[in-house]
């Protein structure tokens, strides 16, 4: 009994690096989705994963970028999402914070959307890197970070930002709705293609938002998702710095699209309080709203 005990202390020192011992209460996914997990915080670890994360933090200029803490207002936003009648993401799982590599492993097996042999040429290797070897549980925001892997259909979340992870959401849907998936995963390897698949994924993210009227969101939306679209497009400068001078630009054009949307709700609002009240109907009979008084 006692070296059982001892193997099990053991086991969970070994462990703790990534994945902690299962001594939690269990996690309950928001929404009831069976397709969400959440790893258990291991605050070592997750502390050392928000300092090597500081480059994109600095790039994105927001702390909450890869900080390893995916609060339940973020989930509860994915969650929002996914029942939606909009999302195209069935099959799809979402992995907030988490480092499962033998799952990774078995859903490249049986994920049947793409066909086995673009999973064994391209999606063993990504996912014995991205998922496995360099996992992003401890390297989001310096070596990768919040992304969706097509060969095993699994989005992952470091961030604690809705907009985010709708965006990684967004490349679900992208790819869920395509007929070929393999392909397409394949000619993202070609150049400029990773503009488009991006752009897509943040047009489900924002369109998402506008049509939930989550104003606030939007807006934060603009300030992150543009200037993130911004080192891709940087990567193609062919100069010193490329993808840094492009997310400055996406800054710049981030908050110039977010101050124009508010300003849009505000003459939204504005014209809303001015309009006339609606007549009163008394005993059968329209009569005008009574004026208010001061």
């Amino acid at each position: 009994m006692k070296m059982r005990c001892n193997r099990r202390v053991l086991g969970c020192l070994v462990a703790v690096g990534l994945t902690g011992c299962a001594v939690a209460t269990p996690y309950v996914p928001q929404g009831g989705h069976a397709t969400i997990s959440r790893g258990q915080p291991i605050p070592p670890v997750d502390l050392l994963g928000n300092v090597f994360a500081l480059p994109s933090k600095l790039i994105l200029f927001h702390w909450k970028v890869d900080n390893h803490n995916v609060s339940q207002a973020t989930e509860a936003s994915l969650s929002h999402y996914l029942d939606s009648s909009q999302s195209m993401t069935e099959g799809t799982h979402f992995s907030l914070n988490e480092y499962a590599p033998g799952r990774a492993l078995k859903r490249l097996a049986t994920n049947h959307k793409v066909a086995w042999p673009y999973r064994l040429l391209l999606g063993l290797p990504v996912t014995l890197i991205t998922d496995v070897l360099i996992p992003g549980r401890l390297f989001a925001g310096l070596l990768g970070g919040d992304s969706y892997n097509p060969y095993t259909d699994t989005v992952s979340i470091y961030s604690d930002l809705p907009s985010i992870a709708l965006h990684e959401a967004g490349h679900a849907h992208d790819f869920n709705k395509r007929r070929y998936k393999g392909t397409y995963a394949t000619v993202r390897l070609l150049p400029f293609v990773d503009l488009y698949q991006e752009f897509q994924a943040t047009d489900v993210a924002i369109d998402h938002l506008i049509g939930t009227q989550d104003r606030k969101e939007e807006i934060a939306a603009y300030k992150i998702l543009y200037p993130a679209y911004g080192t891709y497009v940087g990567s193609y400068f062919l100069i010193p710095g490329g993808s840094l001078i492009g997310a400055v630009l996406g800054h710049v054009g981030g908050r110039a699209k977010a101050h124009s949307r508010m300003q849009y709700y505000k003459k939204l609002e504005s014209a809303a309080s001015s309009m006339p009240a609606p007549p009163v109907t008394v005993s059968g009979s329209m009569q005008p709203a009574p004026a208010s008084t001061q």
